[in-house]
């Protein structure tokens, strides 16, 4: 698994958050793919990001992140474009501190693993503010 990210990561962050998801019990699984396509596009990254390009980030991300929860999935993806600086556009740091906040409802309510968001959360957090 950490062979796919380490041809994307602009450093260590996204590692460390992966390894973080993996060594840590999750929801019941399988993700609903689509959902998480839709939850990361419209709630995440605020339709900012090429539905297609969401699409195939989250296809390959789910044929390595086999267990969890759909918005665990979403969150995933949406950190996969955040935390790539030089493929995202200006219009994309504002929705980083929006981002968070999704995720700490969706902790809240019980859709997401608390692992997850707390990776997500302190990622954003160390690479961004």
């Amino acid at each position: 698994m950490h062979e796919f990210w380490k041809q994307f990561a602009v450093d260590s962050a996204l590692e460390r958050f992966m390894a973080a998801v993996e060594s840590q019990a999750q929801p019941s699984g399988p993700p609903d793919v689509s959902v998480a396509i839709q939850l990361a596009n419209k709630e995440l990254l605020q339709r900012q990001v090429p539905l297609g390009d969401v699409a195939d980030a989250a296809w390959a991300l789910r044929s390595q992140y086999r267990d969890g929860s759909t918005h665990d999935l979403a969150l995933v993806t949406a950190y996969y474009f955040l935390q790539r600086r030089a493929l995202i556009p200006r219009q994309l740091e504002p929705i980083r501190f929006e981002a968070r906040l999704i995720a700490q409802q969706w902790m809240t309510e019980g859709l997401a693993s608390v692992t997850v968001v707390t990776r997500f959360e302190e990622a954003l957090f160390q690479q961004f503010w």
